[in-house]
């Protein structure tokens, strides 16, 4: 999956909005739940797999990636302020996502010089590492277009959205829709040129089409907030039929099937705006550490499909998925705490003093 949102929810003004700093507290509480839908669904594949199942009981989970592009769309025409400039935007973007996407793909090396058999049809090579570590995508031997840390394909998404985003702003293209209809136009050549580029097969995904939807969710947002709101449980019911509606017509292609109720289930986590007890708190905390949560909780689920005996019954396999999401969570925090937020602190602290000392300090003799 995401794939996780990779972008922090951030307060910012909201046009025609009473509320002028408003914190999206649902959409952040979202987030976890995206990323934990995906631990799910990795639960239930590792377990296929070891354990001989017939089906994942979690391929629901899978959905965790749709809603997370759905999210990174919305926040990223929420959040960006073109008069920073493309280098600026670069900039947070990359801090956000490098640090702990290279550490983890640090430790895939690491796995390939000490036990390579743990890791299937990874290969390590100068190429791949190479390729991984700037998101370039290529096929490994399975046909899977993967990194290394194969969860790594979302972001690979994410750094090209993330780029189309930066080239509309340093062209002066402002507002959201320029990248929107760039990656429309993207998507719809496919139709007409046809190539086994590795690149282009992957960049033309229609799956991509679901950063617009986040787009243009944020514009319905902005220029109708009264519209959301008290609206959460309408919203949900809506998922709910669409739902229902998937299960009845299985053969709907993924983007509808799997990215309209993504933008409902946004949707009505826009609508909800909950009080900041202290369980909301802890929720947001872990919405903090989706993004860890999302890149490392195979670790988790790999060491404990590899212990849990092949022979164990479903009691046993049921405790180890328990302990197996419980401790995938403590990680995150733990990732979040050691990794992601210092090295924000770090790298967006020390371009803000920057910024500081290029700006002429007012005095009183400054005019």
């Amino acid at each position: 999956m995401t794939v996780a949102s990779t972008v922090a929810v951030e307060s910012r003004t909201v046009p025609g909005s009473s509320n002028v700093r408003r914190k999206l507290l649902g959409l952040q509480v979202l987030r976890f739940v995206a990323a934990f839908a995906v631990v799910l669904f990795h639960i239930g594949s590792g377990f296929q797999i070891e354990f001989g199942f017939k089906s994942n009981i979690f391929a629901f989970g899978a959905s965790g990636v749709d809603i997370f592009f759905v999210i990174s769309g919305f926040i990223i025409a929420y959040t960006t302020d073109e008069a920073k400039g493309a280098w600026q935007f670069c900039r947070r973007r990359l801090v956000r996502i490098v640090p702990l996407y290279w550490t983890l793909t640090a430790g895939i090396v690491v796995i390939a010089l000490m036990k390579p058999g743990l890791l299937n049809s990874t290969v390590v090579s100068g190429e791949t590492i190479l390729k991984s570590l700037f998101f370039i995508p290529f096929e490994k031997l399975d046909g899977s277009i993967q990194p290394l840390l194969f969860l790594g394909w979302s972001l690979n998404y994410e750094m090209f959205f993330y780029a189309i985003y930066a080239a509309c702003i340093a062209a002066g293209l402002r507002g959201p829709l320029p990248p929107s209809m760039f990656i429309v136009i993207l998507v719809a050549a496919d139709q007409f040129i046809q190539s086994e580029n590795v690149a282009w097969r992957f960049y033309t995904n229609p799956l991509i089409l679901e950063f617009v939807f986040g787009i243009l969710l944020y514009l319905a947002y902005v220029h109708g907030t009264k519209i959301f709101v008290g609206r959460t449980w309408l919203m949900l019911a809506i998922f709910g039929a669409t739902i229902a509606i998937r299960q009845m017509m299985p053969g709907l292609p993924w983007l509808l099937a799997n990215g309209i109720p993504a933008v409902l289930l946004t949707a009505a986590a826009l609508s909800w705006s909950p009080t900041r007890t202290r369980a909301i708190t802890f929720l947001v905390l872990l919405g903090d550490a989706s993004y860890s949560l999302y890149l490392s909780h195979p670790y988790v689920i790999q060491l404990a499909s590899k212990l849990l005996p092949h022979h164990s019954g479903l009691m046993a396999q049921g405790l180890a998925a328990i302990v197996a999401c419980a401790l995938s969570i403590a990680v995150s925090i733990v990732l979040y705490t050691m990794i992601e937020r210092p090295a924000q602190s770090l790298f967006n602290g020390s371009a803000g003093r920057r910024q500081a000392s290029s700006t002429p300090r007012k005095t009183e003799n400054h005019i």
